[in-house]
């Protein structure tokens, strides 16, 4: 097999998808998930997931988004990018 180079593009796409199949087992075990619109971004919505830990978000390229997603109908609460990976990190480790 012939290895091949790997873009930041690439690297953007498998992201996306990680998150997408992270929110998609989340939605499957009752958490809160949902596309939430970004009025200052509008071809970039939220993917937002509410972990025992707190709201976390991410933003997507429209053109990447895949699947059916139900509206996020809760306020961003704020969550600074340390905040998110702190809320990751808990729940990862349950702590």
């Amino acid at each position: 097999m012939t290895k091949q180079s790997s873009t930041l593009d690439d690297a953007y796409f498998d992201r996306n998808q990680a998150v997408m199949a992270l929110a998609k087992m989340a939605l499957k075990l009752g958490y809160r998930v949902g596309l939430k619109k970004d009025p200052n971004e509008p071809e970039w919505p939220v993917l937002m997931i509410d972990l025992p830990t707190g709201q976390v978000g991410w933003h997507l390229p429209q053109s990447e988004i895949r699947g059916d997603w139900p509206d996020y109908d809760k306020e961003w609460d704020g969550h600074s990018l340390e905040e998110k990976r702190q809320r990751i990190t808990e729940f990862i480790t349950d702590q």
